[in-house]
């Protein structure tokens, strides 16, 4: 049975006339409020406008991929959701005073299902690598690989592309950067989706470049698996220290500056101390404190061990421990000559 329709609901408004599939009576003064919003740096509520303007827009897509028969090559999904990952795009470059929006969405559309039909038969894949180094990504020629469509199967491998960030807009400007990067590469430009993915997710142009960043390394990832493909100096190190720990040190600092500790400290061991040893030279420090503010007598560092529960030998031997770890001689910068270039007695 059909829904019915409360009594204190306001009846749905009828289509205009010739709007059966393109609302564009609706969707012109929302693009208008979006670019508007935009403008005065109103992002979130520019996303929910943006949300709204590609609901409405979708049954266009989908008709007109069917209307020019490019579902005979590309699925209808692949299509629309290219077309709704653009939409950002098309609404940044639209003008009213050169058109209207039903046009534009119209000729942007074409393209990007076009671009979908020449990426469905197409078995080389490229990326923008992050760094200094501009090197392209190709692949390799596979004739293993033409019994199949590669783009498809590339497309079916995002579904296993998972991110540590729940928030909706940070995913969306996720998604909306890996398409960028796959489906746009004849024409990608690395500030455009940078700025498109803060402008129309709210988020901001800091994060929008660590998301770019994230992306590109999610994306090469993936695309291992499908292809080889040369290694950077990065990855050569990641793969080949695989196995040690050493390859976690890049979740903390930069590859340039793990070149630098190499560098100055290749070759050594360096034993790297415990939480439980930090927080035993805390405590120590502490009872060389109290220590020090007192008599330094037996009884007295007797009561103070008490204090710190521990025995009067341990807190003497920590505060003599700390007299020499708290020698200011152990920090600060001294020159190893002096003024006549003679060794320092």
């Amino acid at each position: 049975m059909p829904k019915q329709r409360n009594s204190s609901e306001p009846a749905p408004k009828p289509p205009a006339e010739g709007e059966h599939i393109f609302p564009a009576s609706e969707i012109t003064p929302l693009a208008l409020k979006w670019k508007d919003l935009n403008a005065r740096g109103h992002h979130t509520q520019a996303m929910l406008v943006l949300d709204e303007i590609i609901q409405k827009s979708t049954p266009m897509f989908e008709r007109f991929a069917q209307h020019e028969e490019y579902t005979n090559t590309v699925e209808l999904s692949v299509l629309v959701s290219a077309a709704q990952e653009k939409v950002v795009k098309w609404l940044l470059k639209w003008e009213p005073k050169l058109g209207k929006i039903f046009s534009w969405f119209s000729k942007c559309a074409k393209h990007a299902f076009l671009s979908e039909i020449v990426k469905a038969n197409q078995y080389k894949k490229r990326y923008h690598v992050t760094g200094d180094n501009l090197e392209k990504y190709y692949g390799t020629i596979d004739h293993e690989s033409d019994r199949h469509d590669l783009s498809a199967e590339f497309d079916r491998s995002l579904k296993d592309l998972f991110c540590r960030w729940g928030s909706p807009q940070e995913i969306g400007a996720i998604r909306y950067l890996v398409e960028c990067l796959v489906h746009d590469l004849d024409n990608h430009n690395k500030q455009a989706a940078i700025r498109g993915a803060a402008y129309a997710w709210g988020i901001s142009m800091d994060m929008a470049k660590f998301f770019y960043s994230w992306v590109l390394i999610a994306l090469r990832d993936l695309h291992y698996a499908k292809v080889r493909v040369p290694f950077t100096e990065e990855d050569l190190m990641r793969h080949a220290l695989t196995y040690t720990n050493f390859v976690e040190l890049y979740q903390f600092m930069p590859h340039e500056q793990i070149k630098r500790m190499i560098a100055d400290k290749g070759g050594q061991r360096i034993k790297i101390p415990t939480i439980a040893q930090i927080a035993r030279l805390k405590e120590d420090y502490e009872t060389f404190e109290s220590v020090l503010g007192s008599d330094k007598d037996p009884a007295t560092v007797a009561e103070i061990a008490k204090k710190k529960k521990r025995s009067p030998r341990t807190a003497a031997d920590a505060y003599q421990a700390m007299v020499d770890a708290t020698n200011p001689n152990r920090s600060g910068e001294y020159s190893v000559y002096d003024s006549d270039s003679e060794p320092n007695s």
